[in-house]
Parts: C-alpha cells; sequence; structure tokens
C-alpha cells in the first residue's frame, strides 16, 4: 500500500469528489509513521490520532498495481509526478522500486521531496529516473529551527546547496512562510538559495490538529505577497533590478522599484500562483476553497486584476515605500542588492 492526494485520486477515478482546481500533479506519497516530529506537520511522531493529513490535504491509502493502473489508463490527465516522503525506515527503498514504475506507467517527470543524507543516495534517486530532489528546510530562522523542525538552518542549507552544486539544476527547496521568522531572514534566505541555483517553492503555514502550532494562525496575506513577489522576480532571472530594504522587525520595507514598475511586473507575471517544479498547482494545500487565496493553482483570470490593486494597496498600508514616493535607502545598512 501507498498514498496518494484526495484530488489525485479524484483524477485518475478512483474517488468521487468535486474540486474547484484540479491538480496538474499526481501526488503520491510513501512511508511508514515518521520519525521526526516537526511542530507545523501532522505526520509528526508526536500528533496523536491517524496520520492521513499533509497540511490540508488527505492522502487515503492505496495499492500499487491500481495506482499503476489508473496511471497507464489516464494519459495526460497530469504533467508531473511528486512523491512525498516521511522519515521511516525503507524509504530509498520503496522509491527506488516506485519511481522507476511510476515513470514508466505515466511519461513523466518524476520529483520527490525527500532529505537526502549522502550523495550516493542522490546519485541512485537520479539513475532511478527522478528528475528533481527536494529537500524541505521549511523554516527559515535560525533562532525557531530547533524548537519547530530539529536540528541547524546553517545545516540544511549547507545540504542543499552542497546538492544544488554537485546536481546544477535539479535540486529543490520549500520554504513555510509563517513560522514566526521575520520577512527579512526569509527573504534573505531565499536569496541565498536562488544565488547557488537551489529552486525555492514557498507554502504558507496552515495550522493542523493535534500539532503543537495547531493554534497559530497564517502568516499576513501581504507578508506573504512581498515573498511571493521577490520569488516571482528571481525565478523570472530580473534579480538585478532590486534593491531591497528593510525596516522595524525585519519587515521588507521597499525593492527598490516604483508602484508603476511592480505593478507592470505582477502584471506581466503574476506571481501569486503555486511556485515549484514546472507542472505543480497544489490546489488548496494550504487554502480552504472561499478562504484567503495564499497561492493560487492557476491565474484567475476573473479576478487577477483585484489581486493586483489588493497587492498594491496592502503594500501602502503596510508603510512599503516605493521608490517614486521616497528615498528607498532610508534605511542605512539594512539593504540587500541581488547581483
Amino acid at each position: 500500500m501507498m498514498r496518494a492526494s484526495i484530488g489525485t485520486l479524484a483524477v485518475l477515478g478512483l474517488r468521487n469528489i468535486h474540486m474547484s482546481a484540479v491538480p496538474t500533479t499526481a501526488y503520491l506519497m510513501t512511508g511508514d509513521r515518521c520519525t521526526g516530529d516537526c511542530a507545523y506537520c501532522g505526520q509528526g511522531r508526536s500528533v496523536a490520532g491517524d496520520h492521513n493529513y499533509l497540511s490540508r490535504v488527505t492522502w487515503p491509502e492505496v495499492r500499487e498495481e491500481q495506482l499503476i493502473a489508473a496511471l497507464t489508463a489516464h494519459p495526460g490527465a497530469f504533467r508531473r509526478i511528486c512523491f512525498q516522503t516521511t522519515a521511516s525506515r525503507g524509504v530509498l527503498r520503496q522509491l527506488l522500486l516506485l519511481v522507476p514504475r511510476v515513470r514508466q506507467a505515466s511519461g513523466l517527470p518524476v520529483s520527490v521531496s525527500y532529505r537526502v543524507t549522502r550523495d550516493d543516495e542522490a546519485d541512485q534517486l537520479f539513475a532511478a529516473g527522478v528528475e528533481r530532489i527536494g529537500i524541505a528546510i521549511d523554516c527559515c530562522s535560525e533562532s525557531l529551527y530547533s524548537s519547530v523542525r530539529g536540528g541547524r538552518l546553517a545545516e540544511s542549507k549547507a545540504l542543499v546547496t552542497h546538492l544544488a552544486a554537485r546536481y546544477p539544476g535539479r535540486i529543490t527547496t520549500h520554504l513555510i512562510i509563517g513560522l514566526g521568522e521575520t520577512e527579512r531572514e526569509a527573504a534573505e534566505l531565499i536569496l541565498e538559495l536562488r544565488r547557488c541555483g537551489v529552486l525555492v517553492s514557498l507554502f504558507a503555514f496552515t495550522p493542523v490538529a493535534r500539532t503543537r502550532m495547531e493554534h497559530r494562525s497564517p502568516p499576513a496575506l501581504i507578508s506573504y505577497r512581498k515573498l511571493q513577489f521577490l520569488v516571482g522576480v528571481l525565478d523570472a532571472g530580473g534579480g538585478e533590478v532590486l534593491d531591497i530594504t528593510y525596516g522595524d522587525g525585519g519587515r521588507i520595507r521597499s525593492f527598490g522599484l516604483s508602484e508603476a514598475r511592480m505593478r507592470s511586473m505582477v502584471q506581466e507575471q503574476f506571481m501569486f500562483v503555486t511556485h515549484g517544479c514546472a507542472g505543480c498547482n497544489r490546489p488548496f494545500y494550504t487554502e480552504a476553497p472561499g478562504g484567503i487565496m495564499f497561492n493560487f493553482p492557476s491565474v484567475p483570470g476573473d479576478t487577477a486584476a483585484r489581486e493586483i490593486n489588493e497587492f498594491i494597496d496592502g503594500l501602502k498600508q503596510d508603510g512599503f515605500v516605493f521608490q517614486d514616493s521616497g528615498d528607498a535607502s532610508a534605511a542605512a545598512g539594512n539593504t540587500r542588492v541581488f547581483r
């Protein structure tokens, strides 16, 4: 047995549910009870009750043969396969068996979210047909890392950047915004990782029942939007235009751009969609239908203009400084330029 997201099973005709947006990636999960104990994760070893949730999504069990048959019967249903894994014994062996079968059945590129600990593990995964490996960093704050995730941020960064140097263009990481980090901590980590060639995927923190962080709120939308804008500019190769200034509490005070330039950039590339591997849209992974949309699964043609206006208005209410309305370098010593 393995698991798949409920949306994946619905696309494959293995569940009958209504979906406001369909996943464009097939999300699969393998591994037993997780030995990790991240404060925000429903798969953590200290979480009581069932472990059917990862973020807001349920992951029903499915037989491997049933899944393979469904993938074969639904060509073109997805653009990518993505394996999530728990930190449990035998996961690498399971992946090395499953990836070739799933890839053959679907003909799709495969991403794997797995915490590689040795170069030879990555070598084995790539040899098995994996296109990209994602190593989650999650927490952007060194001071919070040990308490919410375990370990040290510096060690996680070193692992991810080492692998990015060894396997250029094939390493992804995930950052969860809203774990208590400052905007500056998140922005500077994003900049550091992108300089090393790491693809950065953003998630908004989602409180999950029975976890240690179940009563914490999601991040402020404007904080998340600023970081989405940053990632969007970097992904488009436009980092050289940014001159980032930070203010009180580590908040991003300016990108060194005019209001008109920022509005134009978001209109040209709507940056509030899901960031991740090509073909990944994670519908409602961190959002409730009808609630705040941190990550849109696709460009919302009917509301995109409104979202852009609300972003610009939110920046103004947050005390953000546009280049044409003030001195963006006023906070001396707080500027980080991407070069």
